[in-house]
């Protein structure tokens, strides 16, 4: 069993968590990354006092964003609604948007087209 050694945190001593985040599992205090799967059994501390400046989480990779707009044909002829969806959020100008909660049939419809395609 593969072992890591950090040193002790003046304020906090031989306490820690494992922390899981989208960027990998780290032991806090410190934000020391480890591999995943590592467990408690495997973290020791050494004697050394560690005076930490500066513990900030690691910050998420930044997403790719997606801006994506359609038009869509109402039931009653000559109506027409924009469909918008932004990183994954979906709306729709469509007066059901707004009184349900969830998706309205517009926004329903060009999801399942999207799949299909």
């Amino acid at each position: 069993m593969k072992t890591y050694t950090f040193p002790l945190d003046r304020g906090y001593g031989s306490v820690f968590g494992l922390a899981k985040t989208i960027t990998g599992t780290y032991v806090c205090p410190g934000w020391h990354l480890v591999p995943d799967g590592t467990t408690r059994e495997q973290i020791k501390f050494s004697g050394i006092i560690n005076t930490p400046k500066n513990q900030t989480p690691p910050l998420p990779p930044k997403a790719a964003t997606t801006k994506r707009k359609w038009q869509v044909n109402g039931s009653k002829e000559g109506v027409v609604y924009q469909i918008t969806e932004d990183n994954n959020t979906w709306d729709c100008t469509c007066p059901a948007k707004n009184f349900f909660r969830g998706d309205c049939k517009h926004i329903k419809a060009k999801k399942k087209e999207l799949i299909s395609a």
